[in-house]
């Protein structure tokens, strides 16, 4: 819905020609739109306000709430955009394929806005929602995963990898 972004969609004349284009800016638009209705649940619940200029404010030291936000497997071949190769792209075991965004937010979260080049695992998530609630994950979960603790990331600006490989299919 245009009430939820402001990226101008371009392709309204049916050229099957621009489908690639055309995939390109839908990714844009649905980008868009989850930013904006992710800053409306931010404020609605209170985490967040807007500012006189209606800028997001965000202060992750006023609450004790870890957001976090991931990315699904991959992106489509024709929403790939450059560097990357979209015959490498989601349903390969490629970069592209199985590289996805994530976002972790909050006030165990030390030095912000910043990027993190290491590799993580969303069976990490299992270990890292565990020691974010004060639960021995090991000794909870009937079986052994391969959850590694994410929360040096977090409180280490300098932390080394904990992952030399990952394991995707």
């Amino acid at each position: 819905p245009r009430r939820i972004h402001i990226y101008q969609y371009t392709n309204t004349d049916g050229d099957k020609n621009s489908e690639m284009a055309d995939q390109r800016e839908l990714t844009n638009l649905m980008i868009e739109a989850l930013d904006t209705e992710f800053a409306r649940l931010l404020v609605s619940t209170g985490l967040a306000k807007r500012g006189h200029d209606g800028q997001l404010k965000y202060n992750p030291h006023n609450n004790d709430t870890m957001i976090v936000i991931l990315g699904d497997n991959g992106s489509l071949g024709g929403s790939v955009k450059l560097p990357f190769d979209g015959s490498r792209a989601k349903g390969t075991a490629y970069q592209t394929g199985v590289w996805v965004p994530l976002v972790v937010a909050g006030p165990l979260v030390k030095k912000p806005d910043r990027d993190v080049r290491h590799m993580v695992n969303i069976a990490d998530l299992y270990q890292l929602f565990g020691e974010i609630a004060g639960i021995d994950v090991p000794k909870s979960v009937p079986r052994q995963i391969d959850a590694m603790s994410m929360l040096p990331y977090l409180s280490d600006p300098g932390a080394a990898s904990i992952r030399s490989w990952n394991f995707t299919q």
